[in-house]
């Protein structure tokens, strides 16, 4: 740790102005404390067993679209279809990597929310080390208990394996290594800082946080700035480019074309206007306030108990949550798990910093209020509420009937189409699809989807099962053709938990 500032007395000076690096005294003198010490880190572990415990029962409660896509994919990826081509997504592939290990844990897919309960806990560890280095102990304990219980955030859907929560946990492990880093300017903590900001970018290209952060650190620090961020920036590439490379062995247009060009050829279009975005938005605004507005409120009083060098790494940590949250474009109430993180780390600074001790025991009361009442209200419903309250079980439960039903109905070697968004059921039915888009948003925005979708579903070797997940066709084709093709080449052949059947003729 660097010791500017300090005399043989131990007593603390404020650093000069042009250096913003220096940890302000609070972290310092903490350090000092052996017992304090042993007892922060005690309490932080113990934040990570709460995080662990809370999301457990939600392990059970089968998985959401996003998930069983995800899982989807990476299973025909590990069968030898390829990648981004018949296997078809718009993610990186580290997160394709995440599943694809998770399920090889376990091919039935309950491991894949063992994983969410894994970032749960490791982002509440890593909120701890940062809070503690940038405002002392208890606010270092505060984020790690904070995000324990709100990281639930069940109106985000923080119980699921999303691509948000995923970037977020290497994000956080990389910005805690950069503050360690900038405590103690160990180069080991700066390059693992450079190759989890890497990875976290390789979960979702939303995932900048760590990059972001770790250069803000790097250029503000002084002392040989273009050497560090020079070596930061080569560490940061290391996962990146091994991603490139990959994609480069399957076809660069294909790669850039699911990561980033379909998304940018369809700006401007009916699909992704100013209009599209602000309805997109405002639909979900009201779920997601539940969930950040008591946050969001209290963080910004965090900002004030913050040295200068702690305003610009949450400062620059939010801005790159708020970033990630405006590329994706359909504001999905997952992707506000990205500044949640930063946000919860504010608000806890804030709480740690009032005075006197009841005011931090009301601040913190009411800043994981909100989650708490939920979690107890579970424990009364009865099991068919519970369903509907908890996000995706209800549908998972339905998922799983309809999939029985298919397995039932056709053989392993006999494509379905879910038409048009229900990716879940390909993965329980373990069923395959000769269409790639297994979600409604690319088929908007990609010119050649939906007359892929209507040569498929009119080919030689049409699937053998259309499930109706959208019952009006002309919503996804209002030109009517989508409907005519299914009337023409399909019958009625029953329905399952509100989910028609049509059946090739």
């Amino acid at each position: 740790m660097p010791d500017e500032g300090r005399e043989s007395t131990g007593r603390y000076h404020a650093p000069v102005a042009h250096d913003i690096a220096p940890a302000d005294a609070r972290p310092a003198a903490d350090e000092g404390d052996d017992r304090g010490r042993r007892r922060g880190v005690k309490l932080i572990a113990g934040a990570a067993v709460l995080a662990l415990l809370l999301r457990l029962p939600f392990v059970f409660t089968g998985l959401s679209t996003d998930e069983g896509g995800y899982a989807y994919v990476a299973r025909e990826w590990s069968r030898g279809r390829q990648l981004y081509v018949s296997a078809w997504l718009d993610r990186p592939q580290g997160l394709l990597l995440t599943y694809r290990f998770l399920l090889w844990i376990n091919g039935t897919g309950w491991t894949i929310r063992v994983g969410m309960m894994l970032a749960g806990a490791i982002i509440s560890v890593c909120l701890g080390v940062v809070g503690w280095q940038l405002a002392g102990r208890r606010a270092g304990v505060l984020a790690a208990f904070g995000y324990a219980i709100i990281g639930v955030a069940p109106h985000l859907e923080g119980v699921t394996l999303n691509g948000e929560l995923l970037a977020a946990v290497p994000s956080a492990m990389s910005i805690a290594a950069a503050v360690l880093w900038w405590r103690r300017r160990s180069a080991r903590w700066l390059l693992a800082a450079g190759v989890l900001a890497g990875v976290s970018l390789t979960m979702k290209q939303s995932g900048i946080d760590g990059l972001l952060v770790g250069l803000a650190i790097t250029l503000s620090t002084p002392g040989a700035r273009i050497r560090r961020t020079l070596g930061f920036l080569g560490a940061f590439a290391v996962p990146v480019a091994a991603c490139v490379v990959h994609g480069a062995t399957i076809g660069l247009g294909a790669y850039w074309n699911a990561l980033a060009g379909y998304q940018f050829h369809a700006m401007g279009g009916a699909a992704s206007n100013g209009d599209t975005r602000w309805t997109d938005f405002t639909r979900y605004l009201g779920g997601v306030a539940i969930d950040v507005a008591i946050v969001l409120v209290i963080a910004c009083f965090g900002f004030r108990a913050l040295s200068r060098s702690g305003r610009l790494i949450t400062a620059t940590w939010l801005l790159a949550g708020v970033i990630g949250v405006n590329l994706g474009g359909s504001y999905w109430p997952h992707y506000y798990m990205q500044p949640l993180v930063p946000l919860v780390l504010l608000a806890a600074v804030a709480v740690a910093a009032a005075r006197p001790r009841s005011l931090r025991v009301a601040g913190a009361a009411i800043l994981v209020l909100p989650t708490v009442i939920w979690l107890v209200a579970l424990v009364f419903m009865s099991p068919h509420h519970r369903q509907k309250t908890i996000p995706y079980y209800a549908m998972a439960v339905r998922d799983r009937h309809v999939a029985d039903a298919i397995d039932a109905q056709t053989t392993p070697d006999q494509n379905i189409y879910i038409l048009e968004s229900q990716a879940y059921v390909y993965f329980l039915a373990d069923r395959p699809t000769a269409y790639p888009y297994l979600w409604g948003m690319p088929i908007q925005k990609i010119p050649d989807a939906l007359p892929r979708m209507r040569a498929m579903l009119a080919g030689p070797d049409r699937p053998t099962l259309v499930v109706m997940d959208t019952p009006d066709p002309d919503a996804v084709d209002p030109s009517g053709g989508l409907r005519r093709d299914l009337t023409t080449y399909y019958h009625p052949d029953g329905v399952v938990d509100g989910m028609q059947f049509l059946r090739a003729n």
